[in-house]
């Protein structure tokens, strides 16, 4: 089972670095302005496009997987709110140029080509748009054996690090960057991680007896305590 297999299947709607308190922090440090057109990519399960669709704003929300949309889908449902769903490849966005106000990606990027993520992201927003992309992260030069089984576990095609990410980002056609946060995967983290109960996941029937999810939810655990030190997340806030 791989990485994003599993998430699908616990109906996990924060696995990103720091969890919904990240979420929440951002958006208590960056308001966003009432009217804002947001576009969530990777949305998952959809916590986060629910929580701002709630708060009034007019959210669109892709997703490659489709369980994770049907999840989705289901939480909107239950919490009467409406987002606009829809399968799509980030690297291949089907909205028109200059669409968006806010992009918002929550670990999601890594998970990409970043050179044509990032630019498609760049393309949709209007002119002063903003990116917000909280993003896992090298904090300094890994092992090469160590960096190729981590990055086959979850399936990252290159991790970058701070440096690689600010040159990417401005080669993409944003005007500027900058990381509002840079955290380390320290006590402090794991605890945020578990903030927040999510009332609304929705996890799939038989998953405690599912050997191979278990396998892989320890893989992951062991991954991310071997390489702590090599390891870090960053908020990016982009600006074209």
């Amino acid at each position: 089972m791989n990485y994003i297999h599993m998430l699908s299947r616990l109906g996990m709607g924060s696995a990103h670095p720091g969890g919904f308190e990240a979420t929440l922090r951002l958006f208590r440090k960056e308001p966003l302005q009432p009217g804002s057109r947001i576009l969530e990519v990777g949305c998952g399960t959809g916590r986060t496009a629910c929580y701002l669709a709630e708060q009034g704003y007019q959210v669109t929300a892709i997703d490659l997987h489709e369980q994770m949309l049907a999840k989705a889908q289901a939480r909107a449902d239950a919490m009467e709110v409406q987002v606009r769903f829809l399968q799509a490849d980030v690297c291949r966005l089907p909205f028109e140029d200059e669409e968006f106000d806010i992009v918002l990606g929550e670990s999601v990027t890594v998970f990409t080509d970043a050179a044509a993520s990032l630019s498609e992201y760049c393309r949709v927003l209007k002119k002063g748009g903003i990116l917000y992309d909280r993003e896992l992260l090298l904090d300094q030069a890994m092992p090469e054996e160590a960096l190729q089984e981590l990055q086959q576990f979850f399936g990252i095609p290159r991790l970058m690090l701070r440096e690689e990410w600010h040159r990417q980002l401005l080669s993409s056609g944003f005007t500027s960057e900058t990381a509002l946060e840079y955290n380390y995967f320290t006590d402090q983290m794991k605890q945020e991680q578990t903030q927040h109960a999510d009332s609304m996941e929705i996890r799939d029937e038989g998953i405690l007896l599912d050997l191979s999810l278990w396998e892989t939810v320890f893989q992951h655990d062991r991954m991310i305590l071997d390489n702590t030190e090599y390891l870090a997340s960053a908020l990016f806030k982009a600006v074209k």
